[in-house]
Formats: structure tokens, sequence, C-alpha cells
């Protein structure tokens, strides 16, 4: 497969997955008929994901224009510019400025701090719902902060959720929503106090939201048994992780293909920095790909088709 091939492969599982989601947050995307994701939607990192591959695919650009009116109370500053040390340098700055540009005019004047000199994105928000919808499973995100505000506990919940019960330490839940590990244990215990979560004992201690009663309380599983009821809460996955590979291989390819890699040792070099950049895309996701050390030397690029190949593979289960 040539590198423009795997850009190709790369690019159009990224916009499938945006645009999947983007119906899912009940955005003029909807009306086109498509399917629901079954996956808690990541907001920040569809923002960045699909300002980024906007130039491939005009109509995500609109709908973040969509969200910049009906959605910047609902996204994070400080999840937006955590990102960046997952995806490809620049990018999430870039699609901070042109989220935060489309944000203040339309009225969000928090957003003005953001916006940069002169960004280079800016789609026209379509004619669409003035909000957006939040009852889907798939939106838990935005719904809990809606309610609780955008911040750490919101945040540290939604997260909770998605493991249907699992538990998880105060780092883990740190390293999926991008806050502190001490903020994050911070909203936990306070939350653990108050019963809308439970804590475990013992070192570490982990937390878990019990998922019957909150799968009761947000009505998601409707006339279904306990069993189902839980089942129906949707599933956590590392979206920003995803986005980060997919955009970072779309990166990779047009360095290779434009020939500004320089020489085929440049070229695996950086195909092997890129796969061992995101090997937690892999493990934390279980996507079933061989690791870096499989593809010594000028085999990089073959291991980076391999993990792209599964990683497409394994969005389309999901969208």
């Amino acid at each position: 497969m040539r590198p423009e091939e795997l850009g190709f492969l790369a690019r159009e599982s990224a916009v499938r997955a945006c645009w999947t989601q983007w119906v899912g947050l009940g955005s003029p995307a909807a009306g086109t008929g498509g399917q629901f994701p079954r996956s808690i939607i990541d907001v920040e990192a569809l923002l960045v994901a699909s300002l980024a591959i906007s130039d491939h695919e005009r109509r995500l650009e609109d709908l973040v224009g969509w969200w910049a009116r009906v959605g910047s109370h609902l996204t994070s500053v400080q999840r937006f510019r955590g990102l960046d040390r997952r995806f490809p340098e620049t990018m999430v700055q870039e699609s901070l400025e042109a989220f935060s540009a489309l944000a203040v005019a339309s009225g969000d004047k928090r957003w003005r701090r953001h916006q940069g000199m002169a960004p280079k994105k800016g789609g026209r928000p379509p004619k669409g719902k003035n909000e957006p919808s939040l009852l889907e499973p798939c939106a838990l995100w935005p719904r809990l902060r809606a309610g609780l505000g955008v911040g750490s506990k919101a945040d540290t919940l939604v997260f909770l959720l998605g493991l249907r019960g699992a538990g998880a330490t105060a780092g883990s839940i740190s390293f999926a929503t991008g806050y502190s590990t001490v903020s994050v244990r911070q909203a936990a215990e306070e939350m653990a106090l108050s019963r809308l979560i439970r804590v475990t004992e013992g070192r570490p201690s982990e937390y878990l939201a019990p998922p019957q009663p909150w799968a009761d309380l947000l009505e998601i599983g409707g006339e279904t048994s306990a069993s189902e009821n839980r089942a129906s809460l949707p599933g956590w996955f590392y979206w920003s992780e995803v986005f980060a590979f997919l955009l970072g291989v779309v990166d990779w390819s047009e360095r290779a293909a434009s020939g500004s890699s320089g020489s085929p040792h440049v070229l695996a070099s950086q195909a092997r920095d890129l796969l061992e950049k995101h090997t937690k895309v892999f493990t934390l996701n279980h996507i079933q790909a061989r690791p870096p050390s499989s593809f010594p030397g000028l085999q990089a690029p073959e291991g980076l088709m391999e993990g792209t190949r599964a990683g497409a593979d394994w969005v389309e289960d999901r969208i």
C-alpha cells in the first residue's frame, strides 16, 4: 500500500467516525439518516478531528460551526488544550483558535481570548436546531455537563459510567479526562462523600459509578430488565487516541507522498515513532495489532499499515 493510499484509508475512517458522532449530537447531519454511535462521544476530540480533516470533507466544518452556536457552553477549553499531547503538532492549537472564533461570532464571548489572530478554519453555522440533542446515550458527556457544569466532576462521572460498573483509579480517570490527578481525586472524593459514586477500600483506591441507579435516573434503557438497562449504558472508548492516531497517519502519509521526509530510512524512523507514540490506542481500545518491535528497520511502514488497517476496522465495527 502506497503512503497516499494509507493516508486515504486513515482519513476516510476518521471522516466516517466524525460524521456518525455528529449525528449522535443531533446536528444537521442527523437529517441524512445516519446511525447513532454506540459509545460516548468525546466532544473536544471530535472538534479537533473534524477541523483537521475539513479540507477533505467541507461539511464537517459546517457542523463545527453549528456546535459553536449551540454547544460552546458545553465544551471544555481545558480538555481542548490538553489534547495537544496526542495529536500532531499545532493541530489542537489551530483547531482551538478556529472553534473559538466561531463561538465568539455566535455570541459566546468567553472564547475570545482563545481565538487567535487569524484562524485558518471557519465554517458557516448551518441552519438547524438551536440546541443539541442530549438524550441519546452517546451524548452522555455533554448531557452531564449541561446538568452538572463543565468541569472535573461531570467528566469523571461520565468516564465511570462508561465503564459500566468497573472501577478506575484517579490516575486512569485523569488520563481519560485530561484533568490533573489531584483535581480528579478531589472531585471523586466529594462525589463519593455524597454517594453519587462509590470508592473502594485499599490502595490505590478505585472509584465506580453504580450503573443501575444511574441508568434509571437518566432513563437509558427504557422498559427493560436490570441487566439489560445496565448494558444499555453507553460504553467508554478512547476516541481521542483513535482520532489522534488516524490523523497522525494522515500527516505521515502526506509528508511521505510529498518527499519531504527524505530517505526511506527517515520515513521508516518516522513511522516507528508514530507507532510508538500511539501504542495506547491499541492497548486501551483492545485493537489487535502487532507491536512496533515486530517491524525492525525499514519494515516500520509495514507496521504502520497493519496498525492503520486494524484501527480502521475497529472504527467500522463501532459506527
